[in-house]
């Protein structure tokens, strides 16, 4: 497990607090109140006290927001602990500075989303049927339309633990976006959800800007998702800080990331996704539980961005017009990696603009295992890594299968290819510190393979390349330092 320089815990601290402190002047009330009518929570009743129990109160004021046409339900200063809050369309939740919205301790007084709509053909695997305890949510937006949560406050999901929950203790999500479009969250600060942050399932035109996103498990997840737009969010999380899959036209953009598991992690096909100008990090600031017993926190960070439909359940579909460009990883096991499974094929995926410092664990690897399945037209540019591992056991791998839902080690310290027909690499530079015994790429039934002004570091008497079936190569500028 990587140790973090102290002055990394201060900087990741420093961030958290100055993205609270520059969001506070973004929004004005007042500008809100020009524009709609402003139903006050204390005017229904609403406590914020930190004690009290305001799910009737905030529900009674939302509901007389939506039957009068819609407006603005404006959370003043105070901790308002609640149950579900059930937004409707044509409803603005404005949380001003000093506001919290506090879930409670009482599990019963959470509803769940129950989906009304399933495509057998795109199966998001979500256990979102007949009122489940795992949806469960402490703002619920349920088949609901022109919607958004905004201000300078915070939800705070309270680490609720529900003992009937997924393995034993997640709680409630913090807001989950189900069967809805036209849905706008920015500014707010969410927090300690018992379960993900965020949870989308089948959404459309959805915005979620400008959002610092704490602990909890999964940052931002959506199942089911067209026309979804994620920028300059500052995500720190436990699990996976971006997730989900069946998306289309998306956009990451300009987000600050720290996971003790995943960065960017899609786990069903996708089409016109972009992910752009992030920084992603580790280790983690908020533990992971998959640790042992005497530790079982571990804040160790997988990988940077993988891709892999399919992984926790069959999703057929492809990964198509995939950008990844302007990247920043660092300090996690591995930087990228791209498998297909059963059903999936991989068709123009570019890498443009990427810097990777610090991989200790696994290579990059783009690969196609199932019977059919491959990728096409994949294109590495102007990308750098720089690997460091100290493993033993990792540099003694010599047989591998395919990959279950996370990286692996590789007997290739660099790139491993598999199923992959027109695949270029332009100014591609490898490095590695420390001992390396191992080839720096290699490739598995890959045609047609274009090497321009690619450089790497030599391991001392080992070929840098290996190719099994008939790979063809073209090399041209490419060229090895010590």
């Amino acid at each position: 497990m990587m140790k973090r320089p102290i002055f990394w815990n201060i900087f990741i601290l420093l961030s958290i607090c100055c993205a609270d402190f520059c969001l506070a002047g973004t929004f004005q009330p007042e500008q809100l109140r020009d524009t709609a009518t402003v139903y006050n929570i204390k005017e229904f009743g609403a406590v914020g006290d930190g004690v009290a129990i305001n799910t009737g109160p905030i529900n009674s004021a939302i509901e007389a927001c939506a039957s009068n046409g819609g407006g603005v339900v404006l959370v003043p200063e105070g901790k308002y602990v609640t149950g579900t809050i059930l937004l409707q369309s044509n409803v603005t939740l404005y949380l001003e500075n000093k506001a919290v919205i506090l879930g409670t301790n009482d599990t019963g007084l959470y509803k769940s989303f129950n989906i009304r709509k399933e495509n057998p053909d795109r199966p998001i695997h979500l256990p979102v049927k007949g009122y489940s305890v795992w949806s469960r949510s402490l703002i619920l937006l349920d088949n609901v339309q022109h919607v958004t949560i905004t201000g300078t406050g915070t939800i705070d999901g309270g680490t609720v633990i529900d003992k009937q929950g997924e393995e034993g203790f997640r709680g409630p999500h913090g807001i989950l976006i189900g069967e809805s479009s036209n849905v706008k969250i920015s500014g707010v600060r969410i927090s300690r959800s018992g379960n993900y942050n965020i949870l989308g399932a089948n959404v459309e035109d959805v915005e979620l800007s400008n959002l610092t996103i704490t602990e909890g498990s999964d940052g931002i997840h959506i199942r089911g998702g067209k026309n979804i737009q994620i920028e300059n969010c500052k995500i720190y999380t436990s699990d996976d800080a971006i997730a989900g899959g069946y998306w289309e036209n998306a956009v990451i953009s300009d987000c600050l990331i720290n996971s003790s598991c995943n960065g960017v992690r899609l786990i069903l096909p996708a089409t016109n996704l972009e992910i752009k100008d992030c920084e992603i990090s580790g280790p983690g600031v908020f533990g992971h539980r998959r640790g042992s017993l005497s530790n079982p926190l571990v804040t160790n960070s997988l990988t940077g961005i993988i891709m892999q439909p399919g992984a926790w359940g069959i999703g057929p579909g492809n990964l198509e017009q995939i950008s990844i460009r302007d990247i920043r990883i660092r300090d996690v096991q591995t930087a990228l990696t791209i498998v297909l499974n059963e059903g999936n094929n991989g068709n123009n995926i570019r890498v443009e603009n990427v810097t990777a410092t610090g991989i200790y664990k696994n290579a990059c690897s783009v690969e196609a295992w199932p019977e059919g399945s491959k990728f096409e037209n994949v294109f590495f540019k102007n990308v750098a890594i720089t690997y460091h591992v100290n493993e033993e056991a990792i540099f003694k791998t010599i047989g591998f299968e395919r990959p279950r839902t996370e990286s692996r080690p590789l007997p290739f310290w660099g790139f491993y290819m598999r199923n992959v027909d027109n695949i270029t690499f332009e100014n591609v530079r490898l490095d590695y510190t420390g001992n390396e015994v191992r080839p720096m790429m290699g490739f598995d039934k890959v045609d047609n393979v274009f090497l321009d002004g690619m450089s790497y570091r030599v391991v001392p008497g080992v070929e840098a390349i290996r190719y099994s079936g008939d790979t063809k190569v073209r090399n041209l500028n490419s060229k090895s330092f010590n």
